[in-house]
């Protein structure tokens, strides 16, 4: 299993430093082509709403984690601020990135930990594609 931890300082670099990071992920677990291009932008939009929309303190980094195995990239954002639901990003601005995470994860959500940690599960094994971007919460979001 590959993996990676990293914090990201709060700002305009933090999507560009994250995808350097998931790239020397890909290459670690020998993702190639259109799997790990999907994996650059899920995590570049996650990590740029982590910048945009936290109300966490500037000071308070964005905690970037991911994990591969023979099927799946798992991948965990947490931005230090107010959980929110998906409904209300849905609504803000935009509005396109947890779009695309729920149109290409196998699974993904928003717990509240401490702060917010929006994550989702990227396949990549032989069946590779997404399971229809279903929508799950590891725990039930209390925002």
């Amino acid at each position: 299993m590959s993996s990676l931890e990293l914090e990201i300082q709060r700002g305009r670099d933090a999507p560009a430093i994250a995808r350097a990071a998931i790239d020397q992920l890909c290459e670690r677990a020998g993702l190639t082509g259109a799997r790990c291009h999907t994996l650059r932008l899920l995590v570049s939009e996650v990590v740029t709403n982590a910048v945009l929309h936290s109300d966490a303190p500037a000071s308070i980094p964005i905690l970037l984690g991911a994990g591969a195995d023979s099927d799946k990239v798992r991948v965990e954002v947490s931005d230090g601020g107010r959980c929110f639901t998906p409904s209300d990003a849905a609504r803000a601005r935009g509005g396109w990135g947890l779009r695309l995470v729920g149109k290409e994860a196998l699974r993904w959500g928003v717990d509240d930990l401490g702060g917010t940690v929006v994550w989702f599960e990227l396949g990549i094994g032989a069946t590779g594609g997404c399971a229809g971007g279903e929508h799950h919460e590891r725990s039930p979001v209390s925002c």
